[in-house]
């Protein structure tokens, strides 16, 4: 998945801008998720496959407040740094998409993205439990924790 995608699956995603103060102030107070990617989608390799998105967020505060976090961590704010430290290397853009079910429609693009891609955005770094449950339902695990398809030959 890439930010053209994207911009397929979400009619009403805001259009790409720079990820700096100035946007930020000017992102909406709802909730509603956010995608971070390369400026200009300029493309690099996953896995499989190549996308221009770094990261796909969502908040059920404001969107605004949430993107401030990024540009002013806090101490303990390990994403937030992680995102910002970047940020001031290489040109970054936001875009976003007001919606009430902000954690739903995350879950559903990581797991659209994990899908293409066989591993999520670069700066995704999802909790375990969540990590698994998108994993246990994209790869279909069974309840031996063996993907569906694949044979255990205890002979090789």
């Amino acid at each position: 998945m890439d930010s053209n995608e994207l911009s397929l699956l979400l009619k009403g995603i805001s259009d790409w801008r720079p990820f700096n103060e100035y946007t930020v102030r000017r992102a909406p107070m709802r909730p509603g998720i956010y995608v971070i990617r390369v400026a200009g989608g300029r493309r690099f390799g996953r896995l499989r496959g190549e996308s221009d998105i770094l990261y796909i967020g969502s908040t059920e505060r404001g969107l605004r407040e949430r993107l401030q976090e990024y540009l002013h961590p806090g101490p303990t704010q390990w994403t937030n740094k992680r995102v910002n430290q970047l940020a001031k290397k290489y040109e970054m853009e936001v875009a976003w998409y007001p919606c009430d079910e902000a954690g739903n429609l995350e879950h559903r693009l990581l797991r659209r993205y994990l899908e293409q891609h066989d591993e999520l955005p670069p700066l995704n770094h999802a909790s375990r439990k969540r990590l698994k449950k998108t994993l246990v339902e994209t790869i279909k695990v069974s309840d031996k924790g063996i993907p569906e398809g694949f044979s255990v030959n205890n002979k090789d």
